[in-house]
């Protein structure tokens, strides 16, 4: 590619304004750039979704890590056309296997976390380096542009984020009942496999995928456009293109010289040829002639260009408008009274804000402190493990206001629980379950739970007495006698179904 073939003006230029010179040359063959996406992205993720059908959750992570081999096509593609080449459809196909399989390791492992991949992705493919020069190469570039790379990536990748959830809200809707998540559920009892459908996941999986073929084409013609301000800025390609375009244009005015010289000495010639040609004898006199005369009109055309002034030349060249110089302007205001040298220790004042600046930080050091102390007092429990006290604990006997004693509950709690939801009152079927499992819990395992303690509590007590059969049971319980009792919704007949059969807590006898 020559550099006098770009088809973007070359001049040092802000970072933003390169990134958006880069969105716009996307812009600009935006149709041809999503073609190739598809052509050459699609069938991956097809491969990844099938290999990844049990488990659609880890799709996204998968379609995120592969970016940089997605940015390589469209990277070839307007590399070429900012030189005013695009090339064809399928001569980009050609080199589709061959821009993918380069670079290919360091690409996906140790490169992958680079907050500059977009800005760095052209010093790896297009200036043909490799090992430590591309490394070597990409530090030179990063301490111009590097730190506008990393901010331009932060900004895609939140808008990126953005648009996914976006994307995701405002389609929700058209989901079949079927694939919506039992959101109540899930923020009850934590369990993501059983609360949200695979349905869900592939939905937000496709999602994600709409986004970046939208958005990353766009990241990664700033990234290049970057590169080039970058090396326009290093290496003054606006300064090398413009004496390229002026040496072109004096070439051609010195070849147009060179032709109307030779063609006034012919036409001279000719009519000295046409004027004695009478007579055979004299025209060996008019040709010896005709080369004095050519020999005259040539030096007075060949001196003025050598004795021309050089100070006159560089002038007309330093005015050309490829040599503008762009200037920003800033304001700094300077006092008119020239200020003397004081001792700053010694102005009044000074040590008195020292000390109310001290004071501040003291008290605010204080108050920090303070809250601390507080918080770890009022939740003291979340910072002390404790399992099944192996002391005698003296049991309470009403939790939450309901009462746990043994007196307090029928014999066979499973039935007279299965009676009171076939009688239409779930509250009381339910109370009836989570009493009898507290007054086990308490009585028997000798969990300590407090009278003050809430549901939560009683849930941390239990997982932490380590008995897991029953842990699991109380979490299903728990979740469903909240709802019951403060949501006002009730549960199914299979969920009441599944708490009756599944009740764990038995004499050895198998009584309740």
């Amino acid at each position: 590619m020559r550099l006098e073939d770009i088809t973007v003006t070359l001049r040092p230029r802000q970072p933003w304004e390169s990134v958006d010179l880069g969105c716009a040359m996307v812009r600009r063959d935006y149709g041809r750039i999503l073609g190739l996406w598809l052509c050459t992205v699609l069938p991956l993720w097809a491969l990844v979704g099938v290999l990844l059908r049990a488990s659609p959750e880890w799709i996204p992570l998968v379609v995120w890590w592969l970016k940089p081999l997605y940015d390589r096509v469209p990277l070839f593609f307007l590399s070429r056309a900012a030189f005013g080449v695009r090339p064809t459809f399928l001569e980009t196909l050609k080199q589709w296997p061959r821009l993918w399989i380069a670079n290919f390791l360091p690409a996906l492992l140790w490169r992958r976390l680079s907050f500059i991949r977009s800005f760095a992705l052209p010093a790896q493919m297009l200036e043909g380096l490799r090992g430590a020069a591309v490394n070597q190469r990409i530090k030179t570039l990063a301490m111009d542009g590097g730190g506008s790379g990393v901010s331009m990536s932060l900004a895609f990748s939140n808008l990126e984020l953005v648009a996914w959830i976006g994307l995701m809200l405002g389609t929700y809707g058209l989901l079949p009942d079927a694939a919506e998540p039992d959101w109540q559920g899930l923020f009850q009892a934590l369990d993501f496999e059983s609360t949200i459908p695979n349905a869900f996941l592939w939905w937000g999986a496709a999602c994600h995928m709409v986004i970046v073929t939208l958005i990353e084409p766009f990241y990664v013609g700033a990234g290049f456009a970057l590169y080039l301000n970058c090396r326009t800025r290093i290496e003054g390609w606006d300064v090398e293109l413009a004496f390229r375009r002026l040496a072109t244009r004096l070439t051609s005015a010195a070849a147009a010289l060179v032709i109307a010289v030779i063609a006034l000495g012919g036409v001279h010639a000719a009519d000295q040829i046409v004027a004695r040609t009478d007579s055979a004898a004299d025209a060996h006199k008019v040709l010896k002639e005709l080369e004095a005369n050519l020999q005259k009109t040539k030096k007075p055309d060949i001196k003025p260009a050598v004795k021309a002034d050089p100070a006159k030349a560089v002038q007309e060249v330093l005015e050309a408008p490829e040599f503008k110089i762009h200037k920003i302007q800033s304001k700094e205001w300077v006092s008119d009274k020239k200020e003397t040298k004081k001792d700053e220790s010694n102005l009044p004042g000074l040590n008195f804000l020292g000390v109310i600046g001290e004071l501040l930080f003291w008290l605010l050091i204080a108050g920090v402190v303070t809250f601390l102390v507080i918080y770890i007092v009022k939740n003291r429990r979340m910072f002390i493990m404790r399992g099944v006290s192996k002391a005698p604990v003296r049991a309470p006997k009403v939790i939450m206001g309901m009462n746990i004693t043994r007196e307090s509950l029928p014999d066979d709690i499973v039935a007279a629980a299965r009676a009171a939801w076939a009688a239409g009152d779930f509250k009381e079927a339910l109370s009836l379950l989570y009493r009898g499992s507290l007054s086990w819990l308490v009585n028997r395992r000798r969990v300590p739970i407090a009278d003050s303690d809430t549901e939560e509590d009683c849930l941390v007590q239990v997982l932490q007495a380590g008995e897991k059969r029953e842990a699991d049971y109380f979490r299903q319980l728990t979740g469903a006698w909240v709802q019951v009792a403060y949501a006002v919704m009730p549960v199914s007949d299979a969920e009441m179904q599944r708490l009756c059969e599944q009740w764990p807590f038995v004499e050895q006898g198998g009584a309740a």
